[in-house]
């Protein structure tokens, strides 16, 4: 019986795996690259809004004295979202200013990185697709944040909520809804190669925290704050300054005089005893 030898079989196999599946895997590397780097960007631009928030509040907050001599930092969430971009996606190199007054660019400020062959035969373009065709290339053009702040959830939360509502009858008025939460959701332009021209990616980052921190406006402002939070604060009227005026003349109650006895008195900038000290010394690190 005759045997005959069959050759080139596994050269056909290699040809077709390397047709396939590798060059397209190639082809495909620097694109899936480019995704695990905006899902990167998309996750720090939400915890940067997030974070940020602690530092600027929303809104005017309350018994703000109005005088030069006290300040509140109070940004808008338009404000904030539109320093994303030149945060999180402009180019190394470029300076960040927090009084950016240009206009940004997505095709001229964008990072390489950022940057694809989305179509054939063409050169690289934002990879970063428009949230709508009908939008303007402007900030807020090619991603997109939401923010939601309310109570603080779990039956913990809800205990130190009713205990903070209590507060506001004092006149202190804390905000009752600081679980801030933010997200940055940002679209993929598809490749040019099918079927992956029909993915239409998306990418979100999420980011949530206890925002509302102790933001005085001024050493008057937190005098103002927390004055009526001190029992004896009913007592400083006038009438009662004018017993401590008359008691302060008998010979055993200069004691009781207004600039010795002061109710309700608060002192905001009074430093504890180990700020006071030489660090390193006996009691104080030492």
């Amino acid at each position: 019986m005759a045997i005959i030898n069959q050759k080139g079989q596994a050269l056909v196999e290699s040809a077709i795996a390397l047709s396939f599946v590798i060059i397209p895997l190639l082809i495909l590397l620097p694109y899936m690259s480019k995704m695990t780097e905006v899902q990167h960007r998309a996750s720090e631009a939400a915890q940067y809004t997030s974070w940020e928030r602690t530092v600027w509040k929303d809104s005017r907050p309350s018994l703000l004295p109005n005088n030069s001599s006290n300040y509140s930092a109070i940004m808008q969430e338009s404000e904030l979202a539109m320093r994303i971009p030149w945060r999180f996606y402009q180019k190394n190199g470029l300076l960040i200013s927090s009084e950016n007054r240009n206009e940004w660019d997505w095709d001229e400020n964008v990072h390489p990185l950022l940057k694809s062959q989305t179509s054939q035969n063409s050169s690289n373009e934002n990879l970063l697709s428009l949230t709508d065709e009908n939008i303007a290339d402007g900030e807020f053009s090619r991603f997109e944040r939401t923010e939601r702040s309310g109570k603080t959830p779990g039956s913990i939360g809800s205990t130190i909520d009713n205990a903070v509502g209590l507060l506001s009858f004092t006149g202190l008025n804390l905000d009752r809804t600081p679980y801030y939460e933010t997200e940055v959701s940002i679209k993929l332009q598809n490749h040019y190669l099918e079927p992956f021209d029909q993915l239409n990616l998306s990418f979100k980052g999420n980011s949530a925290l206890m925002a509302s921190g102790w933001n005085a406006g001024g050493a008057v402002h937190a005098d103002k704050r927390v004055n009526k939070l001190v029992l004896t604060s009913v007592l400083d009227n006038s009438l009662v300054g004018l017993v401590q005026t008359i008691g302060g003349f008998i010979p055993f109650g200069k004691e009781l005089k207004t600039n010795s006895l002061k109710f309700g008195h608060v002192d905001s900038d009074v430093l504890p005893e180990n700020r006071l000290c030489r660090y390193g010394t006996e009691n104080c690190g030492g």
